[in-house]
């Protein structure tokens, strides 16, 4: 059984102990927020300590490993505190000023949740058993409603720029990008991939409050797959209008990301998501930024 210790604001604990039920192999035995909230309860019986640096010095023989959930400025200054006890460490919002802690033995898995929704792993398995044939076109929408926590404009590209690399195995050859001034919340790029395939993307944060969609479509030379958040919603008919409800999955890309965490550390090898990942999306989203200010089309290799 792997202990797992985590570090978050306290909101986020609750949702990482609602999930307790569903790890193998693992159990929460320590916990240290990130704000001044409170403590870790729902994570059940935790060693508990008043911050991150506190946890690392004073409680180090009370977990395995390590789960840092914060914004990425805190998220790297705590990464490089925990890699230095030399314990797996799953990161989110880590950036490329830690890629370098990625080339010692140490474990560390940089946090990419939107690769483990399960509507997305299926495109991936299609993708990836040939049902497609070759990668052709990517589709994506992620429209979000104002107000949100929804970080900054390359926070938001992020996730789709990571997910087309990861789709098409590789980084794209050109970068093309369209961001309005007169809608600074709505971005459209696309980025165009070896053997003529391209992703077309655009993130909006403009939707009505309380309202967000998701989807992704991946036209291939054999086959499409589709993935969107349609498939999280239940239609309720009474007479009179329909209505829409909400299902949730539980969170089940954090399941999924979690596990694939505890399952590389048991069995000695390296994740499926690694800092090389997360460094060529990176670069991906400042080459996006880079064409939505100049109005050009950027080469893929740049900066290489």
């Amino acid at each position: 059984m792997i202990r797992l210790a985590l570090i978050s604001s306290t909101l986020t604990a609750d949702t990482y102990g609602a999930l307790s039920t569903r790890l193998h192999r693992a159990v929460w035995t320590a916990y240290a927020p990130v704000d001044s909230g409170g403590s870790g309860q729902a994570l059940g019986q935790v060693t508990e300590a008043a911050s991150a640096e506190a946890l690392f010095a004073d409680r180090v023989d009370a977990f395995d490993a390590v789960v840092i959930d914060a914004d990425q400025v805190t998220a790297e200054r705590l990464a490089k505190a925990a890699w230095a006890l030399g314990k797996p460490l799953l990161a989110g919002a880590v950036g490329g000023n830690i890629t370098a802690l990625g080339e010692a033995d140490t474990l560390l898995m940089p946090a990419h949740p939107w690769r483990f929704l399960p509507s997305v792993q299926s495109v991936k398995r299609s993708l990836d058993d040939g049902k497609l044939g070759q990668a052709g076109l990517l589709r994506i929408h992620r429209w979000q409603p104002p107000g949100e926590d929804v970080g900054s404009l390359a926070d938001r590209v992020l996730p789709d720029a990571d997910l087309a690399c990861w789709l098409f195995g590789s980084a794209p050859e050109t970068v093309w990008s369209l961001q309005s001034t007169a809608n600074p919340d709505y971005i459209q790029f696309h980025l165009g991939f070896a053997s003529d395939g391209m992703a077309m993307i655009d993130v909006a944060t403009s939707l009505p409050s309380g309202g967000d969609y998701f989807s992704l479509t991946m036209i291939g030379g054999t086959g499409a797959a589709y993935a969107d958040d349609h498939h999280n919603m239940n239609l309720l008919y009474g007479g009179g209008q329909p209505n829409a409800l909400r299902a949730s999955q539980g969170r089940a890309d954090l399941v999924g990301q979690l596990q694939e965490f505890v399952d590389a550390i048991g069995e000695q090898r390296k994740p499926i998501v690694t800092l090389t990942d997360t460094a060529r999306a990176t670069k991906v989203v400042r080459q996006v930024l880079k064409s939505a200010e100049s109005r050009q089309v950027v080469d893929g290799k740049e900066g290489n």
